[in-house]
């Protein structure tokens, strides 16, 4: 038999501070367990047990302490957020199927060390899984330990590898200890002898016991011998310590450890209510339909295939419908966004409290969401773009997916499924014994509950004014797409990759041999081998030649600023280039996909491909825009804010020097530059200007002192001057920031203007690093989030307005605070004019908001 033994609490520390804060939506700490049994999972899937046992500590005092009370004194207490997490963790593993085990008097390394014995003496093998070097000395040919380095990585120690790494055998580590202490544990051991000292009398003399017995014999150093004598009942003391006991009085019969059956589907509803859904796949459990909440009773409900007759008369007798559409796959060859466009509705479902309507015409579905009643759906914005293309109108009133969002942002997902389990909504079976359609069946019940939270937390306004109408502009601009010339970007892939022939025949010219560039240890081996400079920075595999690395390595030799050249532009080639040809639909277009419940900020990204990714900073990267066109007698109209997030800081921290620079239209960089450098306005240098303007950014973002010096070439000192200048010239910006991270951690969120949460568990943390990412986020999240809500406003309205004047004009990219819209020629004007008045309206600020359109036949033209 093979025994795997957990050190639990071990391994729950290794798992609370390697991931980063998770909490539920209603604050419970998550990381420890979820990092936990990840690491459990691993584990499981490489010893493959037969049995499994899992030690934890108790709070009581052990023999050790009454040995010694100083034992463990300098240990601080459990963090509270780890703490609250170890009692649901212990129900999870029970739940599971796993025993674990307890030992009053007894620490969790001696219940390890007894079974690992009882194992040894019945001919098993054990397997310990821990992160604590003091289970090494149980390692014989019967144990082995597993010894946790981080999350992602283990060492399996066996005799030879402990000998091959500490030169003794494991059970001599103990007397290694005995020298050398333990300062985590507070075990004194000798005075003035680290390490190393220890090693070599315990690799020379075998033990203390002989160590002592001949102290005045042994050939070592005066000094060496005086502190072994000094010392001696600390020493002796120190083994008695560090010695993990083989006979904790636990029942080390193993049959007793067979993992067992426990209730799964308890701990799947566990999951469930922590929000870790991901495990419940990865345990391969289910949330059954009949058990995502406990209920009194089984409750079902009748599936019925619905004609054109019974849709009329549920039309005729609702005034709302809660309806879920599946949309026919496409299995053809094109991009996603092509497959989209010319996708059909499959089913639609319609649920009512004891039938769930089930619609298979794609006309009786048209007829549904064309109806006009207030529709109540699960994920709107592929209806929406059903819609668009069919030319009818669907009124949507809730979506659950986009409420979901809203109230925990963080989620990895919105699915009904999961929504049911973690909002507790009870979930009947079908009849019929279909599975799957219990979910839609509760979609009136999750739909209620998701409506009230959002009301609890006052965002009615931003779900059902900004988010839902938000899905329907994002849905056409899909549909939409953008015109682009493909022989334009092929020729252009050519001569990059010519570029990038010509840049390598001159790397291997340098370097004296050919190479695989793109090799980081080929790369390293040839720059600090072959060239002989100076590595800067070594990771597990071997010398980095990251960016940074080679960015420093400049003055040094001419090849350097070739290799960089050559990966800018071979990433050009493939990642836009190749990538961008392989996107193009049917028609030309691209038709990027458009996402709202992806960024915590609540900013909208774009993926397939992901068009808001575009290079601008270099002049080779601003040529792809040259590629984005307007279609035949259409123009592109383009049009961005200016400094929209300096403006909503301004707004907010109701600053009134920045407030004064944006409502007289002065540059806010050159009267920050004049703040912070203490020179009139019109002697600020362009060289001021570009360091004030990375400081205002900076600040935004939280900027410390060390970063700021390396963007703009100055020293940490001269950077925290520049910091600690602004600061105390902008003072109202300071005490915006100091009060806003006060009330995030008395709330535990930030707000956006609008209302949007962005929660922070990372403010309760008790690591430091932890905290001040919290407080960094806290400084930057409702700036950057109220900028995202103010270009969604700006969209709906300039869609809706669009609309409403009856103009051919369409919105088809937004590309962070910069919208385009594609206008025939003879509308431009007044698109420019609309989209402008639109965009500086779209929230009224204690400063202005501006925005300045231009147009042109490209993206390129277009942006000036």
């Amino acid at each position: 038999m093979k025994l795997l033994v957990v050190d639990g609490n071990s391994i729950l520390n290794r798992a609370f501070y390697g991931i980063k804060p998770l909490t539920t939506k209603d604050g419970q700490f998550t990381n420890a367990i979820y990092g936990f049994l990840t690491m459990f999972d691993r584990m499981r899937s490489d010893v493959k047990p037969d049995a499994v046992a899992i030690a934890f500590d108790l709070k009581a005092k052990t023999f050790r302490h009454k040995a010694y009370d100083l034992y463990k004194a300098n240990r601080k207490g459990m963090p509270e957020e780890l703490h609250m997490q170890m009692a649901p963790l212990k129900e999870l593993l029970t739940d599971l199927g796993y025993q674990l085990v307890t030992c009053e008097g007894y620490e969790a390394d001696d219940i390890l060390g007894t079974l690992s014995k009882a194992c040894a003496d019945s001919g098993n093998t054990c397997v310990i899984a821990t992160g604590d070097r003091d289970s090494l000395q149980l390692v014989n040919d019967s144990v082995s330990v597993r010894l946790s380095k981080n999350l992602n990585g283990t060492m399996l120690y066996t005799p030879d590898v402990v000998k091959e790494e500490y030169g003794v055998e494991p059970k001599k580590l103990i007397e290694i200890k005995a020298i050398q202490g333990d300062s985590s544990d507070n075990i004194p051991g000798v005075a003035g002898i680290g390490p190393k000292g220890a090693t070599e009398l315990i690799q020379k003399y075998g033990d203390i016991d002989y160590i002592y017995d001949h102290l005045d014999e042994l050939d070592i150093k005066p000094g060496m011998r005086a502190k072994l004598e000094k010392s001696k009942d600390n020493c002796f003391m120190s083994r008695m310590l560090g010695e993990i006991c083989l006979t904790a009085p636990i029942d080390t019969e193993l049959d007793r450890y067979l993992v067992g059956e426990g209730d799964k589907a308890a701990a799947a509803r566990l999951m469930a209510r922590l929000e870790l859904f991901s495990l419940i796949k990865k345990y391969d459990l289910e949330l059954s339909e009949d058990k995502v909440v406990e209920q009194d009773e089984q409750r079902t409900f009748k599936v019925v295939d619905a004609d054109s007759e019974t849709v009329d008369k549920i039309l005729s007798e609702n005034k709302e419908l809660y309806v879920q559409i599946s949309f026919e796959e496409n299995n053809d060859s094109h991009p996603e966004g092509a497959n989209l466009r010319q996708s059909q509705p499959k089913t639609a479902y319609i649920s009512t409290e004891e039938i769930l309507y089930r619609v298979n015409s794609t006309e009786e579905i048209k007829k549904v969401l064309s109806s006009g009643k207030k529709l109540y759906t699960d994920n709107s914005k592929p209806i929406f773009a059903y819609c668009d293309r069919e030319g009818i109108e669907a009124d949507i009133a809730f979506d659950t997916s986009l409420a979901a969002y809203l109230l925990s942002p963080s989620s990895s997902s919105y699915e009904s499924e999961r929504l049911c389990a973690e909002y507790s909504i009870p979930v009947a079976t079908a009849e019929s014994g279909e599975e799957g359609l219990g979910f839609i069946h509760a979609l009136p019940a999750l739909c209620k509950r998701l409506a009230d939270d959002i009301h609890e937390i006052a965002n009615d306004q931003l779900l059902y004014e900004i988010e839902i109408p938000l899905a329907r502009v994002l849905a056409r601009m899909e549909n939409l797409g953008f015109m682009v010339d493909v022989e334009a970007i092929r020729g252009y892939g050519e001569q990059l990759g010519k570029e990038a022939d010509e840049l390598q025949a001159s790397i291997y010219e340098d370097v004296g041999y050919e190479f695989n560039i793109n090799s980081p240890k080929q790369l390293a081996k040839a720059l600090f081998e072959d060239l002989n400079l100076p590595p800067r920075k070594k990771t597990k595999s071997g010398y980095s030649t990251n960016a940074e690395v080679l960015e420093s390595l400049l003055p040094l030799h001419p090849v350097i600023s070739k290799i960089l050249e050559y990966r800018t532009v071979a990433k050009l080639k493939s990642t836009y280039c190749d990538s961008l040809i392989d996107k193009v639909a049917d028609d030309g277009r691209i038709h990027s996909s458009f996402n709202q419940t992806e960024t915590r900020t609540g900013r909208i990204s774009s993926t397939e491909p992901n068009l808001q990714n575009i290079p601008v900073r270099t002049e080779r990267g601003r040529e792809f825009r040259r590629f984005f066109k307007a279609k035949d007698g259409c123009v592109l109209v383009d049009a961005d804010y200016s400094q929209i997030e300096l403006r909503v800081l301004a707004h907010m921290a109701g600053d009134e020097t920045m407030r004064k620079a944006f409502t007289d239209n002065i540059d806010i960089h050159t009267v920050t530059a004049s703040e912070v450098f203490g020179v009139p306005i019109d002697q600020v240098t362009p060289l001021m200007r570009s360091r004030a303007k990375a400081v205002n950014f900076g600040i935004v973002y939280g900027i410390g002192a060390f970063s700021l010096s390396k963007d703009i070439g100055v020293t940490v000192r001269e950077a925290q001057k520049y910091i600690d200048n602004y600061l105390a010239r902008f003072s109202a910006i300071d005490s915006y920031m100091k009060k806003t991270i006060e009330q995030a951690k008395a709330d535990g969120y930030v707000s956006t203007l609008e209302g949007r949460r962005r929660y922070l568990p990372e403010l309760a943390a008790s690591n430091f690093n932890t905290r001040s990412f919290g407080e960094r986020v806290a400084r930057n999240a409702p700036i950057q989030g109220t900028a995202a809500d103010i270009i969604k406003i700006a969209m709906v309205r300039v869609d809706e307005r669009l609309k409403r004047e009856s103009l051919e004009a369409r919105l088809i990219l937004q590309v962070h605070d910069e919208l385009i819209v594609e206008a025939p020629a003879f509308e431009s004007m007044q698109v420019a004019m609309l989209l402008q008045e639109e965009m500086e309206n779209a929230v009224h600020l204690s400063v202005p908001l501006t925005a300045e359109a231009s147009m042109g036949e490209t993206w390129y033209e277009a942006k000036g």
